[in-house]
Parts: structure tokens; sequence; C-alpha cells
């Protein structure tokens, strides 16, 4: 009887992962990833407003500037840097004028600090493109608005982009909330101030639009794990203080495209937030902007943060489209 349990067990488990490999053409632990996601009740803070406030509370002392460290022990040569009174993680400064610069902006919702798994994909991210990573700790909502972390990100910016040989070895990247602020930050680097654009603008999983009113939004939102709607606008309304959400400092759906970096977007194809981004490549695309859009089948949101087999897929393919390959 036991030896029939386990041959159907067996089976069982084989044939979940056949269906995982040939239909949906994922890694098992991507599978076992989301499946922790969705058991973990994540998605709760993002669904109403309600738990999205009490989030906040539960994480606002946290996040006033007081950011103390994290204990992810880097592999490449890592130091912090106080800018603007912001914790700011450099790894892999070799110090030559030559090597590629990426100012990173972390996820996290506008309101919560990095997570372990930040540092972890900085860290690796810094030796598959042999690049001087920079991560600021920046001002989170409540406690600040877009435009103090824009004044942190340009003082960055302006100080990296002398260093480097050719502003092409410059990028601007960014996951989920930090993809929102690369690709607003670059059009605000363009409309308002003297600076060069960086090489590329490389963009996981972004918000879009601020007003989340795409129609199709609300159909992915059941399928996706880890985010909703409503939570979302709540955070970003604080986050965009006295500004209009369809302004393109919270928005860059709605700006200027136009003379930016090189675009590339890497996006799951079961997030709310892939509608937009499949609608961003069609007004590129309408424009005869040349940039580059790399759905994730069957994969959740920020999914290459995670340390799942389709990290190196993304690093292999970010590495082809920077010319690294």
């Amino acid at each position: 009887m036991k030896k029939r349990l386990l041959t159907v067990a067996t089976s069982a488990i084989l044939g979940t992962l056949a269906y995982i490999k040939v239909k949906e053409k994922r890694s098992y632990q991507s599978f076992i990833t989301e499946k922790y996601i969705r058991m973990s009740g994540m998605k709760k803070t993002f669904e109403n407003v309600n738990d999205a406030k009490k989030a906040l509370e539960e994480v606002k002392p946290l996040t006033a500037g007081k950011y103390d460290g994290t204990d992810y022990e880097f592999k490449h040569r890592a130091h912090t840097r106080s800018i603007n009174g912001s914790v700011t993680y450099i790894v892999n400064d070799k110090r030559e004028p030559h090597q590629d610069v990426v100012l990173y902006i972390h996820g996290g919702a506008w309101f919560q600090d990095p997570l372990d798994n930040h540092f972890d994909f900085i860290d690796q991210l810094a030796g598959e493109l042999d690049a001087r990573v920079i991560m600021p700790v920046y001002p989170k909502v409540p406690h600040r608005d877009y435009r103090t972390t824009f004044e942190l990100l340009k003082n960055i910016y302006q100080k990296e982009i002398l260093e480097v040989e050719n502003p092409q070895h410059m990028t601007i990247m960014g996951d989920s909330a930090g993809g929102q602020i690369a690709l607003s930050f670059a059009q605000y680097l363009k409309k308002d101030t003297p600076l060069p654009q960086p090489g590329h603008i490389v963009m996981l999983s972004p918000v879009l639009d601020a007003t989340f009113s795409n129609p199709e939004a609300k159909k992915y939102e059941k399928i996706d794990p880890m985010l909703g709607i409503e939570g979302s606008k709540y955070f970003i309304q604080l986050w965009s203080g006295d500004t209009p959400i369809e302004d393109y400092k919270i928005s860059p759906i709605n700006g200027d495209l136009e003379g930016l970096g090189r675009i590339s977007i890497f996006i799951g194809t079961k997030e709310t937030l892939y509608p937009d981004a499949l609608k961003l490549s069609k007004m590129l695309n309408d424009k005869g902007i040349e940039h580059d859009f790399t759905p994730g089948y069957n994969l959740f949101h920020i999914y290459p943060i995670f340390p799942l087999p389709e990290r190196q897929k993304f690093f292999t393919q970010l590495k082809n489209i920077m010319g690294k390959d």
C-alpha cells in the first residue's frame, strides 16, 4: 500500500513538474515561490486602503531616516555613504572612469525600505555587468514625497555623470515603485536639468500610471499574487504630495518619451501592471522609439529580484541589450 501511494505521489510530482516546464514555461522554483507569496497574505496590503494604512502605520517608525543597514554579506566590495542624509550603498567601485555605473532605485511601494533580496540582486548585478552599483535608501512616505528623492537622485546622478567616460556608461534602473521613479526621474532630467541622459533606463515591473485606470488592470489583478490596485494607489497618492497623480513625475506613461536613454521593460504576465507596460511598449512603437519589452511568461511581480533560474535568464537578456554578452 505504501509503495503504491509513493508511486502515485511521485507520478503527481513529476506530472506537476512537466506541466510547469512545458505548459507554463517557467521553473519549478518560481512556481513554489508564487505559492509562498500567495500563502503569505502579502497582497492584502495592496487590495484595499484600510489594510494599506495598517501596513504603513507598522512600518513608518522604521523609515523615518533611521535605516540601520543589512545583514547581507556582499560578495563584491561594498561600502555606504550618507548622501542628503540617506544611507547609500556603493557596490563594486573600481574607481575607473570607463566602468559602467548603475543608479539603482529599489522598490517597496514608496513606503518600505529594501528587502534582503534587493541586496543580493544588486550584488549579482554589479558582478554580471562589472559595474559600480549605487543604491540609495531614499526617504519614504509618509515622511517625504517624491521631491526629496528627486533631489537626492539628482545629486548622485550629476556627480556620477561627470566621472564616467561617457554618459552611455550610465544606467538608471529600478523595480516596481523604483521603476516608476527611474522613468519619471529620467524625464525630469531631460525637462528640467541640463544633464545628459543615461545610456539605459531599465525597469522591472514598473508602475507607469498612478491612476490605475486601465480597464485591463482589474483583470490582471485577479491573477497577481502580490499587488492590488487600491492599496497601491493609496501609497502613490502619498508619494505625489500636492502634485496631480497624472503628472509625469508620478505617472511616467504621460511624460515625454522622446530623447530619453534606451528604455527596457521586464515584467511578468501575471501582474496587475502588465497591461500598462504593454501599453507603454505600444506607445514607443508608435513613435518609432527603439526599446526592449521582455515579458516573463507566467511570472509574478519583480520576479528577477528573487533567487530563481529566471533571474539568471534576466541577466543574460540584460547583458545582450547592453552589449555585454
